[in-house]
């Protein structure tokens, strides 16, 4: 029996959220002083202040100074598992965001049939490690894949909104050592995997968040 394994990963987009601040001018103080009707001389200054509101619109940022992309291949991962493989990347968000991921098959999958007591579709682990500016904001978790495809168990599974993936609580700009990490172990399920070339496309995507 022979499994290879081909994973795929990639950044698809990123949001960006818009936020407003204002800002007002306080007492600009100066002199003023009328014309000198009566003939005596300048009359004493009047002093008045004037006070002058200022607003404007500032846009997070917040997208990937560098994506996460690239592939691993493993053959005969069934016996050798797949050691772990990182996929760095590294955040430009000057505020809080969120990071999510999503699998497309859930699993390492191949075509062809599936006789009684074979399979298909491997498991496999995703790691997603965030760093943020304040260390005691990083994230770091670990999902099977099959969480990444469907249902809500996973921190990070789905397509990253201001409410959806996991969630950075303070700026990341400029820190390295943020990846996404894949491996599995020497597959020890009870169904057999059947002959062939296994894949499965892991997609990240990032949004700011209020």
């Amino acid at each position: 029996m022979r499994a290879s394994a081909h994973i795929v990963i990639g950044i698809f987009g990123a949001a960006l959220l818009a936020t407003q601040a204002s800002a007002q001018a306080q007492l600009q103080t100066g002199v003023v002083y009328s014309s000198d009707q009566a003939g005596l001389g300048a009359p004493p200054p009047y002093t008045g202040q004037l006070s002058i509101p200022v607003t404007a619109q500032v846009t997070a940022r917040c997208g990937f100074a560098q994506a996460p992309n690239g592939s691993v291949n493993q053959p005969d991962f069934d016996v050798n598992g797949i050691p772990q493989t990182d996929f760095a990347f590294q955040l430009e968000c000057s505020g809080p965001s969120r990071v999510a991921i999503t699998s497309q098959n859930g699993g390492l999958l191949t075509n062809g049939t599936v006789p009684t007591g074979y399979t298909t579709l491997a498991p496999y682990n995703v790691e997603l490690n965030v760093v943020a500016n304040d260390s005691n904001d990083n994230v770091n978790d670990t999902c099977a894949a099959a969480e990444l495809n469907a249902g809500n168990t996973c921190t990070f599974f789905g397509t990253a909104t201001e409410t959806v993936g996991a969630y950075v609580a303070s700026p990341s700009v400029g820190q390295s050592g943020s990846y996404v990490r894949v491996s599995a172990p020497v597959y020890a399920g009870v169904s057999v995997l059947v002959d062939g070339a296994y894949s499965d496309i892991l997609t990240v995507t990032l949004s700011a968040a209020p």
